[in-house]
């Protein structure tokens, strides 16, 4: 199959968020001040050509969170070129310092799910604080290339400039906070939907069927935080969502198939399959157990 290009059509802001065709869902959460140390920026900048005094490099990260909502399995490279601009100075790049530790490179990502990540660059403070980012998506094994555009303004950076181009809604620019505390309120917001997919799911199960909770390959527009239903997954899969040994995934396959292929709690789970106390920790993080 040939390479296809697909662009989203417009500049999206801070906050806003775009869907290609493919079911792959972008947005761009905000700026912040890495939460890294200074040096090894520094020395990272230097290598990829950025050089300047200490007061004249500036660095900040780009949040992202990416979301398949569609019904097939993503695999795909996510990059970002960061781009400054003033109004009538030609475009020049900034350094992209890539640092591989919550960036989204090679990710598979299947229906229903989403993932969080960052990336970081480097600038220099005469430049300004508006901002361009550019992310490049390579999906395989279709050699679709996904390309999309963000702009904002670099918060504390040439506050008094008037010379640069504005975000009309600066109400969307965040507080600078440091990446832990983001990641933090991330994994939270995640375990508070497992956490409510679960008093659903026990609570009145045919609303689970109908929001489609516990089924990653419906997409129902639901968002359980990753909840997966014990009774409709094989042992692989078992085995992948809670990270399960493949002796513990096989146990819980052989368990249901003695108990008649439906299993009606959590708790009978963990009973019939002897699960150990971390296994059963990873099960019930994630399990619901519908009764079909």
């Amino acid at each position: 199959m040939g390479k296809r290009d697909e662009t989203a059509p417009d500049l999206l802001k801070i906050g806003e968020e775009y869907t290609f065709d493919c079911g792959l869902n972008l947005s761009f959460t905000g700026f912040q001040e890495p939460d890294m140390d200074e040096k090894e920026l520094r020395e990272l900048a230097r290598e990829r050509g950025m050089k300047g005094s200490k007061s004249s490099l500036t660095f900040f990260q780009v949040n992202t969170v990416v979301e398949n909502v569609g019904k097939k399995r993503l695999t795909f490279d996510l990059h970002y070129q960061y781009h400054h601009a003033r109004i009538g100075d030609p475009a020049r790049k900034a350094t992209g310092l890539e640092l591989s530790e919550g960036a989204l490179f090679d990710v598979v990502l299947h229906p229903g799910r989403r993932l969080a990540g960052y990336f970081v660059f480097a600038a220099k403070k005469d430049w300004g604080g508006h901002v361009e980012i550019d992310s490049k998506l390579y999906l395989e094994p279709s050699l679709t290339t996904l390309s999309s555009v963000w702009t904002g303004r670099l918060p504390g950076i040439c506050p008094s400039d008037t010379s640069l181009p504005t975000v009309k809604d600066t109400a969307a620019e965040p507080q600078l906070v440091s990446p832990s505390a983001a990641m933090l309120a991330a994994v939270q917001a995640e375990m508070a939907k497992r956490d409510e997919g679960k008093r659903i799911a026990l609570e009145n199960p045919r609303l689970a069927l109908e929001l489609g909770i516990g089924d990653p390959d419906r997409n129902s527009g639901y968002d359980d935080g990753g909840l997966i239903d014990v009774n409709g997954v094989t042992a692989h899969a078992l085995s992948q969502a809670f990270r399960l040994s493949a002796d513990a995934a096989s146990r819980i396959v052989g368990a249901r198939a003695r108990v008649g292929g439906i299993f009606t709690s959590v708790e009978e789970v963990i009973l019939y399959a002897e699960l150990n106390p971390r296994e059963e920790q990873l099960l019930r993080e994630r399990a619901v157990v519908l009764p079909w």
